[in-house]
């Protein structure tokens, strides 16, 4: 079996789950001429050195290592003239040593990719966790305020509302007893 190397330029308008099922229709078209896919690399979107079609200024860059028979090649060309969403493709022979560095390559940026992923998921679960911790915080610290201001209004309230002595509010003061008897009394001598 032969090793080769296919650069496919996908529509930059489609979806990755499109570009998957785009890969996946190639991967099935090699495994059935009896070929095998033995790595992707997704070269993600790129500006495309002239127009394409009138539409297509950039596309999504697929590198496709695959090892097949010679007959396995003619296969693969129809599927991609007849997939739409292809806006070009080349097809290549290459040595073991470009497809062993490529191989390499794809094993990288595939541990690269799961790093990010891991250190992605780390920070987004590191963030949750603070905005819950804050979260909580600021409701204790509310519901601390919330009480000490009514325990302080109680006590306000309180000191406020005193109630009178009541030994002071059975005495009359001395002056009006005196007026009182003064007036009695000068009642009683103008009569």
């Amino acid at each position: 079996m032969e090793l080769y190397e296919a650069m496919i330029i996908i529509s930059p308008e489609l979806e990755k789950e499109e570009h998957e099922e785009v890969l996946q229709g190639l991967s099935a078209t090699i495994s059935k001429n009896e070929g095998t896919v033995d790595t992707i690399l997704d070269w993600r979107k790129r500006r495309l050195a002239y127009e394409v079609d009138k539409k297509y200024q950039e596309g999504h860059y697929y590198l496709v290592y695959f090892s097949g028979k010679g007959n396995t090649i003619p296969e693969i060309e129809h599927f991609f003239r007849v997939t739409d969403n292809i806006v070009r493709y080349m097809i290549v022979r290459t040595d073991e040593q470009e497809f062993e560095a490529a191989a390499k390559k794809a094993a990288s940026e595939a541990a690269a990719a799961e790093n990010a992923a891991s250190e992605e998921t780390e920070a987004k679960t590191e963030a949750a966790e603070n905005a819950a911790s804050e979260e909580t915080e600021a409701k204790t610290e509310a519901a601390e305020n919330a009480a000490s201001e009514e325990t302080e209004a109680k006590t306000e309230a309180a000191e406020t509302f005193e109630e009178p002595d009541k030994s002071e509010q059975d005495e009359t003061p001395p002056e009006i007893e005196s007026t009182e008897d003064q007036a009695g009394e000068e009642k009683a001598a103008g009569e």
